[in-house]
């Protein structure tokens, strides 16, 4: 194991011994006769094969990421979403009311919960917005993470951003990781690359050890309902202690599995790849619709399938919406986000009806201000 990692790993982890299930003993094989994992033999009707239990990292699904992904199988650990990610990395790096992590507000908020939960501290190092956009503050970033009294782990950076679709920049990302190295992990979160002119930093990661990087099939390939993620790292010896001493025994349904599968086929591939250029298209087409509103105050550049967008009477335009049966996220009160909406991108009539609505409400507070 690499330094980068394997001096930040909690110690126990390093000596503790892992579960070893039945599943992980011996492959699956159906020409074998499995009477080690105290299964029942009997499936019923309709679920044949669920009686048994899945692989806990299924090759064939490896193999499909690692190709996805264009690293290598045993990079990569297969987790439910990337949430789940999140919360193991935590467990692994930080040792409960001593270390902590680096967020930059406005972000993610699972990283805050899953620190929280540990205890581990919360270093914020805010976003610096720059007109319709926001930058990583990397001065201040690297500053914190060296500081001895912050006893700083992880640092979390998400690209695109939730909730504001900022791509950062690749080469400040690694400028960070370079800084960093042997003092903390960068877990760059990519749940929204596929949708992002930046792209994906897989392929530097031969060149920054101590960077994790953090995939999901919930977004870019419409899979949200069956949780199937992952996190990449080159350290394969990192990886392995991960699957043996961190997992749960079984992490993943078979139906899941066999599900990520099929959407990483090549022919299912084509039709998502089609259906995220369709969301990038719809997703100009509803800016340039909210610009022409006088309630849009700014909207910021997206390089997801969502706008932040912030506008007079945000908390009354969300109630107005969710009244109508459209449900769009608030971030209104939040510090970083005042008077911010955050707008999913639909399908071509669900985003007609959201036009719609924000003419209405705007007529609607025309109205007010003439009996006014």
């Amino acid at each position: 194991m690499n330094e980068a990692i394997s001096k930040l790993i909690r110690k126990h982890y390093k000596q503790m011994e892992g579960y070893v299930s039945a599943g992980m003993e011996i492959p699956k094989d159906e020409k074998q006769i499995f009477l080690n994992a105290n299964e029942n033999p009997y499936p019923l009707p309709g679920l044949e094969g669920l009686n048994r239990y899945p692989e806990p990292q299924s090759l064939p699904l490896l193999l499909a990421m690692a190709e996805n992904y264009e690293v290598e199988a045993d990079q990569i650990v297969i987790t439910r979403g990337a949430d789940e990610a999140i919360s193991i990395l935590i467990k692994v790096f930080c040792d409960p009311e001593k270390d902590s992590i680096i967020i930059n507000p406005p972000t993610f908020g699972i990283y805050s919960v899953d620190a929280n939960a540990m205890p581990a501290g919360i270093v914020k190092i805010p976003l610096i917005k720059e007109g319709n956009n926001f930058a990583l503050d990397k001065g201040n970033i690297i500053k914190a993470a060296l500081d001895p009294e912050n006893n700083v782990k992880l640092v979390f950076i998400c690209s695109p951003n939730n909730p504001t679709g900022t791509s950062f920049s690749h080469d400040v990302i690694a400028e960070i990781c370079d800084e960093l190295e042997g003092r903390a992990i960068i877990v760059l979160d990519e749940t929204y690359a596929e949708f992002s002119k930046a792209g994906s930093m897989c392929g530097d990661l031969d060149s920054t050890p101590n960077l994790v990087i953090l995939r999901t099939l919930s977004k870019s390939y419409a899979f949200a309902g069956m949780r199937v993620g992952c996190f990449i790292n080159t350290d394969k010896d990192f990886i392995q202690l991960v699957r043996t001493k961190v997992l749960e025994a079984y992490p993943l349904t078979r139906l899941s599995i066999e599900a990520a599968l099929h959407v990483l086929s090549p022919d299912i591939k084509k039709i998502a790849h089609a259906n995220i250029a369709k969301i990038l298209i719809e997703r100009k087409r509803v800016q340039e619709k909210l610009q022409r509103s006088a309630l849009i105050k700014r909207i910021y550049e997206s390089d997801a399938n969502f706008l932040l967008v912030e506008m007079e009477k945000a908390e009354e335009f969300y109630s107005f919406a969710k009244n109508n049966n459209v449900i769009l996220r608030d971030f209104s009160s939040k510090p970083d986000t005042r008077g911010c909406i955050r707008i999913s991108i639909g399908t071509t009539g669900e985003n007609d009806r959201l036009i719609e609505l924000l003419d209405m409400f705007e007529a609607k507070i025309r109205d007010q201000q003439r009996g006014g």
